[in-house]
């Protein structure tokens, strides 16, 4: 998705400010009071310098009191202590209970990213905003952005403070002090500018390398890179991203490094300068003795001040690039629109000529779908692998978004509703189900929160998944399961048992099973699946399945080929018209003969 155009430093001050403030008022305020403080002693001391150079001068030469030296001296001490004070107590705010409060920018970008359309999650460059996004919250970008704003404050007063204290010595100073830190300045901006230039398209490379780091270390994947010997390979290619990122910023800090060196350059030449100034304004008698030590001061303060400032505005421009990444995400992901409650199913759900393809893809997973499916009707979708089986099951779901033709429930479009109330209908068993590593009562019962403490129904789901046994082995609902957490790590049939029992828990009005036995024994899984449409006698219930021979006990049979419906029927009636379902069967009946 093409970035936003860029017109200026400020252009999420406002939205930051009013995020931070909604979660941390009270420390936002503190942080500006005290920064305001340090910003009227920046002021004090700038001119508290000057006045205690000036005093120590004339009184070295005979021409002020003591007295007079010693209070500006105090004041001047003052003066330096005071934002040194203010900074210390601006960081605890910021370093403690700032930070702490950080999270809920966290949070919502995890709700962002659970309420778009699921089929953003298909796209490649969908992964690279919410990396983007994600890696500037984690590494506190809007924090920072906000406060360098905050931070710039003190640097200003200071700044126009010095102008004036130098001023009186000179105006001349001024336009040479700006001049020579130009060119540093220049790089700076240029700096940040490439910078955020260089990490934006680094972004699928550190999402790679990422990934293959998780394929190292992760449990799950460890067995087949040692039995299969390609843990060498991994690791390489980890190596070979991660060196490609370092060489990259290595190139680029040193490439930047010159351009700073040579702006130093300059700036030096500038101090140089105003040294042979001071002197001929000294020859001149235009400023005394002690004035030239002041002068020569109060330069090189200029100088530094108005580095400081720019300095501050570059590195508030490439924060600005980098907050923009969470909020660009906010503003180009659309979160699925709202609807009316869903009623629950009535009658009926109907696809109507509906076509579905993938992001990226050239070939269409549905073309032309239409059927329909009777409220209490058990069907079983059947098909070769590619055939759109759990594409279709996914898009009558509302997962998916047709792109063409429509999904009714009812006679009313699915898209009109809300998702929370029609999801809630739903209960959807994935072949690639999630193992979490929980316990066994939240592995269950996470389908349905309000009722995790109903053991009674728990139980029931476990005993009708086939894993009760299992259960009861492992040391009961509330025992710790996989070796993530130290707990009792179960087989592959039992964790897809388990998913199955996650499944029935919600006890839905409508349940899809999307091969979720296949890592079963083929008898186990006969056997659950027979169970399953008896359990779901009443209920809408879809079984994506190889198994052919699951038809026999199905109210209907829909065989999908090319992405298109191609037979539907009973068993009997399937049989005897011959056709895909015909071919499947015989075919696989060849096994068991």
């Amino acid at each position: 998705m093409m970035r936003k155009e860029r017109k200026s430093v400020l252009r999420y001050f406002g939205r930051v400010t009013r995020d931070l403030y909604a979660i941390m008022p009270w420390e936002v305020s503190g942080v500006i009071l005290l920064e305001l403080l340090e910003a009227a002693a920046g002021f004090l001391q700038v001119s508290a310098a000057a006045g205690f150079f000036d005093a120590a001068g004339r009184w070295l030469e005979g021409g002020a009191d003591r007295n007079l030296v010693l209070r500006r001296a105090g004041l001047f001490v003052v003066a330096m202590g005071l934002p040194m004070l203010c900074r210390l107590l601006v960081e605890a705010l910021q370093n403690l209970p700032m930070f702490l409060k950080h999270h809920r920018l966290i949070h919502r970008l995890h709700g962002r990213v659970a309420s778009v359309p699921l089929i953003r999650l298909e796209e490649p460059e969908f992964h690279n905003e919410v990396w983007r996004a994600k890696m500037s919250v984690y590494n506190f970008g809007l924090v920072n952005y906000f406060f360098g704003f905050i931070d710039l404050l003190p640097l200003l007063v200071r700044f126009l403070g010095t102008v004036w204290v130098i001023a009186a010595f000179h105006v001349s100073f001024i336009p040479l002090a700006l001049l020579s830190v130009l060119p540093s300045i220049l790089v700076r901006f240029r700096y940040q500018r490439e910078r955020y230039s260089m990490k934006r398209a680094q972004t699928p490379l550190e999402r790679r390398k990422d990934y293959l780091w998780q394929v190292l270390t992760g449990r799950s994947l460890a067995k087949e890179l040692r039995t299969m010997g390609t843990e060498k390979y991994i690791r390489e290619k980890w190596a070979l991203a991660r060196d490609q990122v370092m060489d990259e910023t290595l190139a680029f800090e040193r490439k930047n490094g010159n351009r700073v060196l040579r702006g130093d350059l300059f700036k030096f030449f500038g101090v140089g300068a105003s040294i042979g100034l001071s002197i001929w304004f000294a020859h001149r008698g235009l400023i005394s003795l002690g004035q030239f030590a002041a002068c020569i001061a109060a330069f090189g303060s200029l100088q530094s001040m108005a580095e400081s400032v720019m300095n501050q505005l570059a590195w508030q421009k490439g924060r600005a690039d980098f907050a923009g990444d969470y909020y660009d995400f906010f503003d180009n992901e659309a979160e699925e629109e709202e609807g009316e409650d869903y009623p629950g199913l009535q009658d009926r759900i109907e696809a109507r000529d509906v076509s579905f393809c993938y992001p990226g893809s050239g070939k269409e997973a549905l073309s032309g779908v239409s059927l329909a499916i009777r409220k209490g009707e058990r069907v079983v979708i059947v098909g070769e692998n590619g055939s759109g089986k759990t594409t279709l099951s996914k898009v009558m779901a509302g997962i998916y978004r047709p792109e063409k033709g429509r999904v009714l429930y009812d006679g009313k479009d699915a898209l009109s509703y809300d998702k929370d109330s029609f999801y809630k209908s739903f209960s959807v068993i994935q072949q690639n189900f999630v193992k979490y590593q929980f316990t066994v009562r939240e592995n269950i019962g996470i389908s349905r929160p309000a009722q995790i403490h109903n053991d009674e129904r728990l139980l029931k789901s476990a005993r009708d998944a086939g894993i009760e046994g299992t259960v009861r082995r492992a040391g009961g609902l509330d025992a710790q399961l996989g070796r993530e957490f130290d707990g009792v790590e179960l087989s592959g049939g039992e964790w897809q048992k388990l998913a199955i029992a996650r499944g029935l828990n919600k006890d839905a009005d409508v349940i899809i099973l999307d091969e979720p036995t296949s890592a079963l024994d083929s008898l186990v899984e006969y056997d659950i699946l027979v169970k399953f449409l008896d359990m779901t006698r009443g209920k809408t219930s879809v079984i994506i399945s190889h198994r052919i021979g699951l038809g026999r006990f199905a109210d209907r049979i829909i065989v999908m080929k090319d992405g298109r419906v191609a037979q539907t029927g009973t068993h009997d009636e399937l049989l005897a018209m011959g056709g895909e379902y015909g071919r499947m069967w015989h075919e696989q009946a060849k096994w068991y003969q």
